[in-house]
């Protein structure tokens, strides 16, 4: 498996069909959270507050895309678009599974570590205003079985 992320304007390392000079990025992280009561002896009446989604962070060897993500941190301030793509890397083709969109999006972390023995790593904290998420099972002939669609709008904290 592999992730590439397609970011507005930004230039990375990949050169796999179908992705040329998207960002290949090593990890990601993203949650979302709700407090929800939970008396006991009383859970048929439990209340939810709104979600809370955590900023999408990434985890990335430093590549071409470094000094643009760098600039986006310290100068960014107009929201761009991000897509961020699973990819199932097989012996033919290259197969995406999932898939994170991401809208108004600015950078609100960068930062980078290093040591002795190693490439530098990049970690990037990312604070968008819309999400959706794209999922396509895929059967055992490798067709698109069942794809799966949902969104978020934090603007107006209403499902897409």
């Amino acid at each position: 498996m592999a992730i590439y992320v397609e970011y507005e304007g930004i230039k990375g390392n990949v050169t796999a069909d179908g992705y040329k000079d998207h960002i290949s990025v090593q990890s990601l992280q993203f949650g979302v959270g709700r407090g929800i009561s939970m008396e006991p002896g009383n859970l048929s009446n439990r209340e939810a507050t709104r979600p809370t989604i955590s900023e999408v962070t990434m985890t990335k060897p430093a590549d071409t895309s470094a000094t643009a993500l760098f600039k986006e941190a310290v100068t960014g301030s107009s929201g761009k678009k991000v897509t961020i793509k699973f990819v199932q890397t097989g012996a033919d083709k290259v197969v995406e599974f999932m898939t994170y969109t991401l809208e108004d999006v600015l950078v609100s972390g960068y930062s980078v570590s290093a040591d002795g023995e190693s490439d530098p790593m990049e970690s990037i904290s990312l604070s968008f205003s819309k999400i959706m998420v794209n999922y396509n099972d895929y059967d055992k002939t490798n067709k698109s079985a069942n794809p799966q669609r949902v969104g978020y709008d934090l603007t107006t904290a209403k499902p897409l």
